[in-house]
């Protein structure tokens, strides 16, 4: 009978996590368990996500090469000084470039090189430019945002308003389509 009891206390121990086990929080196996789900996402869901995801990243940096002018050459001209700038990095998993509108197509990727022509005839027509997303493969996105001395940018620089839009280049992120459906 002793022995009996001895187990049962035993047992009951154990059930309670008093032999230096750890209990299992079933909330956060859970939890973990549903982010490993395979999940169906639709091709719109991808783009617009790569749109949201691009636009972030080019915004960044926009604001790190005006924060660049500004501690290396705040007394040349912004437009000049964007046309010489190269920037190659990497942000997360996707591969970023400032492409200036002065270079020349010859140097670029065929895609780039269609829409950097598709953002010079726009500006020509006096029409919106946006953002833009394309199939790269089957694997990659290229996000394009292109860059215009607007308003917000004047501003930014302390610019006179009076001076004209003008297109000063694009960016040019390319995202892993696994990159993007992971952080969905």
């Amino acid at each position: 009978m002793i022995r009996y009891s001895a187990l049962l206390l035993l047992a009951i121990i154990s059930a309670c996590g008093g032999t230096g086990e750890q209990r299992v929080d079933t909330t956060a196996v859970q939890e973990e368990m549903a982010q490993r789900e395979p999940k169906r996402v639709t091709p719109e869901e991808i783009t617009e996500a790569a749109y949201q995801q691009g636009g972030s990243m080019a915004q960044q940096m926009l604001s790190l090469l005006i924060k660049q002018y500004k501690e290396e050459k705040p007394e040349t001209d912004f437009t000049t000084y964007v046309q010489s700038q190269s920037v190659h990095t990497f942000a997360g998993d996707a591969t970023v470039h400032w492409i200036p509108v002065s270079t020349q197509t010859g140097n670029l990727q065929e895609k780039e090189q269609q829409i950097l022509e598709a953002y010079r005839y726009s500006q020509e027509q006096q029409q919106e430019l946006i953002g833009n997303v394309q199939r790269i493969g089957q694997d990659t996105l290229l996000y394009t945002h292109p860059v215009t001395l607007n308003d917000s940018l004047r501003t930014a620089l302390a610019l006179p308003t009076d001076t004209s839009e003008t297109l000063l280049g694009m960016w040019s992120i390319y995202i892993p389509k696994k990159a993007i459906v992971q952080d969905m």
